[in-house]
């Protein structure tokens, strides 16, 4: 399958997948495909894996994520989640962590670059292609879950 020329710019895969290597993202056990990204707004859709008793912590972004578990089944807290589940999780939502029950494959879309800040304050980015890197610490990262520390 050829690329488009109007493609010219942004990062995409196109065709099967199987010729494209899975890049580990930070956390063992947890791995990604990026698909597409728009070097411009960041949009970016991408497969991610993780792999059976794999974690991926607990973190949020600021940007709006969807996601649809295609195989395989996550836990968080008492919820599973199972094959044909579509979520949207909003920009600053805390979300996870999640547990691999099984090995799973994720089809995630975010509405603009992806950044992953956990709850530790580690910030981690992606480069356009696609490969997540370190993005340094955040302090604020303590007041989340309390009052909102931008209008006291």
């Amino acid at each position: 399958m050829r690329k488009s020329p109007q493609l010219e710019g942004f990062f995409a895969r196109v065709g099967p997948h199987s010729g494209y290597e899975w890049e580990p993202l930070p956390w063992k056990g947890v791995s990604n495909k990026v698909l597409f990204m728009d070097p411009v707004t960041g949009f970016t859709i991408e497969l991610a894996r993780t792999e059976r008793g794999a974690i991926f912590p607990e973190h949020y972004h600021t940007t709006m994520q969807t996601l649809f578990i295609v195989e395989g089944r996550l836990r968080s807290g008492d919820d599973v989640i199972e094959p044909g589940t579509f979520n949207v999780i909003p920009a600053g939502e805390v979300h996870g962590p999640f547990e691999a029950e099984e090995d799973t494959i994720q089809f995630k879309v975010f509405s603009s670059l992806p950044v992953y800040i956990l709850t530790d304050g580690s910030v981690y980015i992606y480069k356009r292609d696609g490969k997540t890197i370190p993005a340094g610490q955040l302090d604020f990262v303590r007041h989340l879950g309390g009052t909102n520390f931008i209008s006291d």
